[in-house]
């Protein structure tokens, strides 16, 4: 973990809840397509998909969907950087 992100968690983990989960020591989860490391799968806080407003985050970001066409993941592939998480968390807050 960058250490940028590393400062992140540490300033916001009153406000946010962050999981990580290592593919060289773990097995893959179905449920979470990780096509590259770092992927990131955000969520807000009731636990659905992050919804983006009005900022486009730097390298892959995507809407995944079921068959239906329902929203079930929103998923960023490449770095983030802090400024990347502050905007995110911004995003989510100001709904």
């Amino acid at each position: 973990m960058t250490p940028e992100l590393v400062k992140f968690f540490e300033e916001y983990q009153d406000r946010i809840l962050i999981r990580s989960y290592d593919l060289s020591s773990n097995p893959p989860i179905r449920e979470f397509p990780v096509s590259s490391i770092p992927t990131q799968f955000i969520f807000d806080a009731s636990g659905a998909p992050f919804r983006p407003t009005n900022f486009v985050l730097g390298g892959s970001y995507e809407l995944l969907t079921d068959d239906d066409g329902t929203h079930i993941l929103t998923r960023h592939v490449g770095l983030l950087t802090y400024d990347d998480m502050v905007a995110i968390y911004n995003d989510m807050a100001s709904r």
